[in-house]
């Protein structure tokens, strides 16, 4: 080979060598492009990565993190009052408000009063109810009249009486009696001729509520048709000892059947229309004399009195009797007085009221007992009793002087006009009884 062969030869060669550097470097410039783009995308991708965990850390830093609170309990609200109007009772209670204080307070000094007709009038014996009467009810309003059998000539006579007497009264009237079945009866008694019924000892050794019943309900029947709507019985007194001057009168020793049988003869009563009187509080069935003949007093305390008396009043009351009678015995260890209990707050208001739970009328024994004109003067006696919380008087031996004793401890300021009309409402609500109707 020549020597141009030679460098034809090896210019080949060179060009070959420049062509492949060539190559080279425009591969390796590729591979560099694409490491470079490799690069800048891998940068950018870890870049992003870096910026989203950034920013998700950033967000978890952040983060609000929202307790969920026990829920606070609800305060408790009182249901809704129902708004509605006043009941029958409340309506009734508010026409008698408005009735009694269109009285004055003469008239209702005497509308606390029960008297006899002849302590109304003035006579020995009243036997009509005529002109005198009517003048003495025009000058004195009592609130009842009480006949007893010399009052009693016929039954005609004896109706007309009644009749006459309600028909002056400006008020309307209790007119009683007693009426215990038995010795103790007014009507039994009398010249008028009755359907007999058993006596309270009669009824109490059987021990039978339907008797005792039926001994209300004829009685009841036989007063009402008189014109009569007040009975002071039935006797609702223990006989603690067989010696008690009121043995006979009673239904026996036992409290709980004493109450069960006053109870009934009550409702026989007053199913007719005749208000039950349920006597003689606390109870004098240990006693062998009573308060018509002097001062009685009792040793009895309020544990002797709960186990026998306050069961046997306690069951009448709750049978709703309408009228309740204290007595003017003396019982120091009840009452803590020395006075009658007719006087003590303690006895009338706190035992008999409260205890008890009795709300309708209370009224006194015979303000004209011994134990009673023996010891105080009939203005003082009368008030000390409205005092204690009784709310009717009966038989203050002065009518007159009773009137101006209330009238003047009012106007003194010993005794309220409110307390007189507390006593009134109770009145009214037994003399009005029908007309609750009228608000139901």
């Amino acid at each position: 080979m020549g020597n141009n062969d030679l460098m034809d030869e090896e210019e080949r060669r060179a060009a070959r060598h420049k062509r492949r550097v060539h190559g080279q470097m425009i591969a390796y410039a590729v591979l560099l492009l694409f490491l470079v783009l490799l690069g800048v995308a891998g940068f950018g991708v870890v870049s992003l990565v870096r910026q989203r965990m950034a920013e998700a850390e950033a967000e978890k830093e952040q983060e609000v993190v929202v307790e969920v609170a026990e829920p606070e309990p609800e305060e408790e609200t009182e249901p809704e009052e129902v708004v509605t109007g006043p009941t029958a009772e409340e309506q009734f209670d508010e026409y008698l408000t408005t009735f009694i204080s269109g009285m004055t307070l003469e008239e209702k000094a005497a509308g606390l009063l029960i008297v006899t007709p002849e302590q109304l009038t003035g006579v020995s014996v009243a036997t009509q109810g005529g002109s005198g009467t009517q003048a003495a009810l025009e000058e004195y309003t009592v609130g009842g009249i009480v006949y007893f059998s010399r009052n009693i000539q016929s039954e005609e006579q004896f109706a007309e009486m009644i009749s006459n007497t309600i028909s002056f009264s400006k008020y309307p009237l209790f007119i009683a009696v007693n009426e215990e079945g038995g010795e103790v009866s007014t009507v039994l008694n009398s010249a008028i001729e009755v359907a007999d019924v058993a006596s309270n000892a009669e009824v109490g050794e059987s021990g039978v509520a339907d008797e005792a019943y039926t001994q209300g309900m004829t009685i009841g029947s036989y007063l009402a048709a008189l014109g009569i709507n007040l009975d002071l019985a039935p006797v609702t007194e223990v006989a603690v000892s067989e010696d008690s001057a009121i043995a006979d009168r009673t239904y026996g020793s036992d409290a709980q059947t004493v109450g069960t049988l006053a109870a009934q003869m009550a409702q026989g009563l007053q199913n007719q229309g005749v208000s039950a009187t349920l006597k003689t509080f606390p109870g004098t069935g240990d006693m062998t004399s009573t308060t018509e003949d002097g001062a009685a007093s009792t040793e009895r305390d309020r544990e002797s009195y709960g186990e026998y008396e306050f069961v046997a009043f306690k069951t009448a009351i709750d049978a709703g009797a309408d009228f309740v009678m204290v007595s003017h015995l003396t019982a120091s260890n009840l009452s803590g007085s020395l006075d009658p209990v007719s006087m003590c707050e303690s006895v009338v208001t706190d035992i008999l009221r409260s205890s008890l739970g009795f709300d309708g009328v209370i009224i006194t024994e015979p303000m004209t007992y011994s134990a009673i004109t023996e010891y105080y003067d009939t203005g003082d006696a009368v008030v000390s009793c409205l005092k204690a919380g009784c709310d009717m008087i009966l038989m203050p031996s002065s009518v007159s002087e009773a009137v101006d004793a209330i009238v003047e401890a009012v106007e003194a300021g010993t005794l309220s006009e409110e307390r007189i009309n507390d006593s009134l409402l109770r009145i009214y609500r037994v003399k009005y009884a029908d007309k609750l109707a009228d608000f139901q």
